[in-house]
């Protein structure tokens, strides 16, 4: 599994189908990529790893400030958690992208559920979408930072 953590003072996601809406504040945006062979690893310790990890992390809260970055936990942001398949996607020839590498939704669900339970585990505030649906991401990055976690 990879997680894309990106540093945003806002971010938004729209679910078409509903027509619904989450939205954080100051935080981080994170895509989840979730591999097909990750069903085959031990991926519970994967998720209970990132959100310890993700509370720790230090991502310039106070550039302007000029002062020591403060950890995501230190200062209670919020977390928007969007699992994207299209990420393992690979374009090797042609115009057709290929996203045989990505999990299937059956295999994907249970590890994203899992994912949250785990920052719920971590008291970390958190807002999500609906799994597998069509959406519409808007965000506002800082920075930009984005940094890759990958286990």
């Amino acid at each position: 599994m990879r997680y894309l953590v990106q540093r945003v003072s806002s971010a938004s996601v729209h679910i078409i189908d509903t027509d619904t809406t989450n939205s954080i504040w100051e935080g981080f945006l994170v895509y989840m990529w979730i591999h097909r062979d990750d069903i085959e690893t031990d991926w519970k310790a994967v998720c209970e790893k990132f959100a310890r990890r993700v509370k720790k992390l230090e991502l310039f809260s106070l550039w302007s400030q000029r002062k020591k970055s403060q950890t995501f936990s230190d200062v209670w942001w919020e977390l928007l958690l969007i699992s994207n398949f299209t990420l393992y996607g690979r374009n090797k020839k042609g115009g057709s992208i290929d996203f045989t590498h990505s999990a299937s939704f059956d295999l994907a669900k249970p590890i994203y559920d899992y994912q949250i339970e785990c920052l719920e585990e971590e008291k970390i505030s958190y807002k999500t979408w609906g799994f597998g649906a069509m959406m519409d991401v808007k965000s506002s990055n800082v920075g930009p930072v984005n940094i890759v976690l990958d286990w």
